[in-house]
């Protein structure tokens, strides 16, 4: 049994063990009794720190939104310039650039499958829209500073990134040849940043 630790050490050691039996098993997959003894608990204490399975389960959602904003922000923390800060966002994708972020968006992609779970597609929405709040600020201040076409839908550009972020994040663990080579993946930043950026006769 796990030695004993302050609640908040106990509750983010319960929810850094059960990243990898919600990432291999799915929800559906998954049983308290598996992630008690992942933590290495009882399932009365998991208990006491998470109301159910799927509280756990939100728990994890909300982990990897934070986590990605905080990663975010750590890379463009010494950029000043807002369109350079967009660029240097599409070359980061959490999902797959850090290790522990990686298994964490397994969950999320996971959690897109129960469509008939309100609280989860309600977590879901909650977690892609903070992403939207987040890059639209920055399309919204590049624009402010000329950087940016201002006929571009700031919201609508956003969710064309998070779009092009989870198709990359899901397909990459295939190991395609082919899929996602430097080059490809440079010329399709270069589009996207010359599609926003171009003027086309008007002026940003």
């Amino acid at each position: 049994m796990a030695k004993r630790l302050k609640a908040d050490d106990r509750r983010r050691q319960i929810l850094q063990t059960a990243v990898r039996c919600f990432a291999r098993y799915g929800y559906r997959g998954t049983t308290t009794a598996q992630l008690a003894r992942a933590a290495r608990v009882t399932e009365p204490i998991l208990y006491r720190h998470f109301e159910s399975k799927q509280g756990l389960f939100l728990a994890l959602l909300e982990l990897a939104g934070s986590e990605a904003i905080r990663i975010f922000r750590t890379v463009i923390g010494p950029i000043h310039s807002p369109v350079e800060q967009l660029r240097a966002l599409l070359r980061l994708n959490p999902a797959v650039s850090d290790p522990r972020l990686a298994e964490l968006y397994r969950v999320v992609f996971s959690a897109q499958a129960e469509h008939t779970n309100p609280r989860i597609q309600a977590a879901l929405r909650d977690h892609y829209l903070k992403y939207v709040q987040f890059l639209s600020s920055i399309i919204e201040q590049a624009q402010k500073a000329g950087q940016v076409r201002r006929d571009v839908s700031a919201t609508g550009f956003a969710w064309q990134l998070i779009h092009a972020a989870v198709g990359f994040a899901m397909i990459k663990p295939l190991n395609i040849p082919g899929h996602a080579t430097r080059e490809s993946v440079e010329q399709t930043m270069a589009l996207l940043m010359e599609q926003i950026t171009a003027t086309d006769g008007k002026r940003p």
